[in-house]
């Protein structure tokens, strides 16, 4: 059952991935450009992958749920940013780029994962 402490958890961890994505664009995005979207997004996704690799290998307790929560779901859940890849996608242009960015970033979090638990992608 999720509590309200998770619930502020998320929140928190999600304002802080948010911030640090916003810094990053406020940063890099006239270095990058339209390329910064799915850099974030694919460094999110591994990032994802790693973190529920390792705690696949942990056993299972509230103090390890509630970090998920916070880093998995608040973190980098606010960290990477689909909602801006899909507006970006929307232009039947760059309709490549979006699909492109879900499969690498697909790969990308199957690679994290296999890390996270220790194994070596072959």
């Amino acid at each position: 059952m999720v509590s309200w402490r998770d619930l502020v958890s998320v929140a928190v961890g999600g304002a802080l991935g948010t911030a640090a994505r916003a810094g990053l664009t406020l940063a890099l995005a006239g270095v990058l450009g339209p390329a910064l979207i799915p850099i974030v997004n694919v460094t999110g996704a591994f990032a994802i992958g790693i973190l529920f690799g390792i705690r696949a290998r942990m056993p299972r307790s509230t103090r390890a749920e509630r970090a998920q929560l916070f880093f998995g779901t608040g973190v980098l859940g606010g960290f990477t940013t689909y909602s801006a890849l899909a507006v970006e996608s929307a232009d039947l242009t760059l309709l490549w780029w979006g699909a492109a960015t879900v499969v690498v970033g697909t790969f990308a979090a199957w690679l994290g994962v296999l890390i996270g638990r220790g194994r070596r992608a072959s």
